[in-house]
């Protein structure tokens, strides 16, 4: 198999440094392709048996598989440009806000989104898996071209197969922006101990996501529903406590926060797609 891989954002790239550093396909079976080719110089450089170039005709006429990763806008120009190069070549991208429908009128052959979170760059350990990637197939990829993707991905971020595509939207804010904003409550959380005690940054961020990680790990024993959530707030809170205080303040000021955070997010995600 030979899978080709168009553009090399930050997306592109965390997807061919997770292929090839964790030894999940050879690299003379990879085809990379950049407008700007000096920008694959490096990882020439680490794995020299790469085929890289600036023409994506070329990448497709000789990839079976073919990864498209570049802004949403310009998804099906890239289609377009290629259209003639390609006939049943299963299409993967990871561009949110195109629907199959909108690519119909480009290509009409098997077609998968992949929305991976750069949560899931590589990093050298026991078990790679971070992150999560999420998936959707058109009607027209068949059982082996969707078992295989997700096989290979599954080696580095976990998978979550969408049954439709107008769960993309949502999907996509909780697995690719919350990691943005689970650093900024972290950041925040350390920056208010460092001014009112004694700790430092390092110490503050330390405890918070040991506590973090804890507190994930214990959620993730039973099922994630609301019920293993309610019994840990339970669990810590004691009556007439601060943590029920706070709990309290939280439950109602969070439900207002969040609604008006999805309104702004979906506003955004509709108008720059």
């Amino acid at each position: 198999m030979k899978l080709g891989i168009i553009g090399y954002g930050r997306i592109g790239q965390m997807i061919s440094e997770n292929l090839l550093k964790l030894n999940l396909i050879n690299p003379d079976e990879i085809i990379i392709s950049n407008r700007n080719i000096k920008k694959l110089n490096k990882i020439k450089e680490d794995f020299p048996q790469i085929t890289i170039t600036d023409n994506n005709k070329e990448l497709a006429q000789s990839a079976d598989k073919i990864i498209i990763s570049v802004e949403s806008d310009d998804l099906l120009d890239v289609l377009r440009e290629i259209k003639d190069d390609i006939d049943n070549t299963h299409i993967i991208h990871t561009c949110a806000g195109i629907s199959f429908d909108d690519i119909k009128e480009v290509f009409d052959g098997p077609v998968t989104v992949i929305i991976p979170s750069l949560a899931s760059r590589f990093q050298q350990r026991e078990n790679p898996q971070k992150g999560i990637s999420l998936i959707v197939h058109n009607d027209n990829v068949n059982f082996l071209n969707s078992t295989s993707i997700e096989t290979l991905f599954n080696e580095f971020t976990y998978v979550k197969i969408l049954p439709s595509e107008k769960d993309i939207e949502i999907a996509t804010i909780l697995t690719s922006c919350a990691p943005a904003f689970i650093s900024l409550i972290v950041k925040k959380l350390a920056e208010y101990t460092v001014e009112n005690s004694s700790l430092d940054y390092s110490e503050s961020k330390y405890l918070i996501l040991k506590t973090l990680i804890g507190t994930s790990e214990n959620l993730s024993v039973d099922k994630l529903n609301n019920e293993s959530c309610d019994a840990m707030i339970d669990s810590v809170c004691t009556p007439g406590g601060i943590t029920e205080k706070g709990v309290e303040y939280l439950d109602t000021s969070l439900e207002e926060e969040i609604d008006q955070l999805f309104n702004i997010l979906f506003k955004t995600y509709n108008k720059s797609n």
